[in-house]
Parts: structure tokens; C-alpha cells; sequence
């Protein structure tokens, strides 16, 4: 049923999008090819469907569903690239494996105005204590030796006993983890230790400073008579 829904969806947004700009086609707006490639905006279509403009996806898909989506059928391929023309080169690409690249990064939305409920993180160098860091390789990446298909992480499942706060559940059942999440953890772990070590160098610095007086005392006792009157 959700195939169906999802194919009847992509015909209806392409029959839109054609009836839209069909009453159009005699200014230009729309050009199909004799290769099948057709063009919006574009008398000249450089690939199945160029669009010279905006365009908008107005869907009302239900939680997990796609509004949009791309398929592809080979492993590396990529299934979405940003190209921006002021640094003329990509920008952002998401692989077929199921990795993305950013040229800057991302950010992560924390105004105060867009949070509530903030509460300081329980324990934090003893949650770090629990987690452990794996190396390890995806089952699709098995093939050979290259230390590049190696990744380092956490188990998901072993991050959920500790920092449920990082874990979710996806629509297959399995786990997936929030890296961003866990910065704030590290953060607070960190701050935590750093109070601990100062607490340790206090003690040393105050038992120092004690067995420097009992030296003192013990060179004292060791001298003669003589000199302890002299002093």
C-alpha cells in the first residue's frame, strides 16, 4: 500500500508540475527534447529534468513518509550535491552509502528562545566512564582492507543504557545516536575531572608543604645543642 501511495504521489506531483507549465509551453517555459530531456525555464534541458527557477514540494506526508525522493542504483553514486556558483564547486553532497559532506559544517538550532526544561547533566564523568569507544567497519564497507572503511564510534545500544537522551529509534526498529548530542556530556565530564584533579593537586600541594616542616623539624633535632641556642 505505501508503494502505491508513494508512486500515485510522484505521478500526481509530475503531472502537476507538466500541467502547470504546458499552458505556458508557448513562451518558452517548457522544452522537451528530442532525447526525452525536458526543460523548465531552459530551452536547452541538460539532464531528464532541468528546472531553471524555484520550485516548491507542497506534501502532507505523514511521520517518516517522503515528500520527495531520489533513487538511485549504484553504491557511490550521489544522491544529492549542492553547487553554488559564487564558489563555483560543490558546497554539500550526500552519498549513496549514506554519508554527507559539508564545505563549512552544520549548526544545530540553541537559542535560548527555542529551549525549556534546561537541568544541569547528572554525573557526567561517570556516564563517560560507562561508554567505550570502537573501531569498527559497517557490513556494506567489508570488502578489502582500506583503513578509510574503518570508522570510530559508540554502539548504539550501549549509548542508550547511559545517555538515552542521545539515542533514537528509527522507522527499521534500529538505533541511531546524536554524536552532536554528546558534546555537552564531554564538556561537563571534563569540567568535572578538571574540579577533581584540582582538588588532588590541593592535597598534594598541602601534604608537600607538611613533609617540608617535619624535615625541618628532623634537620632541627639533629643538630647539635650549640647550634639549636645559636638559632
Amino acid at each position: 500500500m505505501k508503494r502505491k501511495y508513494h508512486a500515485m504521489g510522484t505521478r500526481t506531483f509530475i503531472i502537476a508540475a507538466l500541467a502547470l507549465f504546458a499552458g505556458q509551453a508557448l513562451h518558452g517555459q517548457l522544452k522537451v527534447r528530442p532525447s526525452g530531456n525536458v526543460g523548465i525555464g531552459t530551452s536547452d534541458p541538460a539532464a531528464r529534468l532541468h528546472v531553471m527557477g524555484e520550485g516548491v514540494v507542497d506534501s502532507y506526508t505523514g511521520p517518516w513518509e517522503s515528500a520527495f525522493t531520489t533513487r538511485i542504483h549504484y553504491r557511490n553514486a550521489g544522491a544529492y550535491r549542492l553547487w553554488n556558483g559564487y564558489y563555483d564547486r560543490d558546497v554539500f553532497f550526500v552519498n549513496g552509502e549514506g554519508w554527507l559532506w559539508s564545505m563549512q559544517g552544520h549548526y544545530v538550532g540553541a537559542d535560548s528562545s527555542l529551549l525549556t526544561s534546561l537541568t544541569p547533566i547528572d554525573s557526567p564523568l561517570n556516564s563517560v566512564m560507562l561508554l567505550n569507544g570502537a573501531r569498527f567497519r559497517y557490513w556494506e564497507e567489508q570488502s578489502g582492507e582500506d583503513p578509510g572503511s574503518y570508522r570510530l564510534g559508540l554502539v548504539a545500544q550501549q549509548v542508550r543504557q547511559v545517555v538515552p537522551e542521545a539515542v533514537r529509534v528509527m522507522p527499521d526498529s534500529s538505533l541511531a545516536i546524536a554524536y552532536t548530542d554528546m558534546i555537552p556530556l564531554l564538556v561537563e565530564a571534563m569540567k568535572q575531572q578538571q574540579e577533581q584533579i584540582g582538588i588532588l593537586r590541593a592535597a598534594l600541594s598541602e601534604q608537600a608543604e607538611q613533609i617540608s616542616q617535619l624535615k625541618k623539624r628532623r634537620r632541627f633535632r639533629q643538630k647539635p645543642d650549640e647550634e639549636k641556642g645559636a638559632e
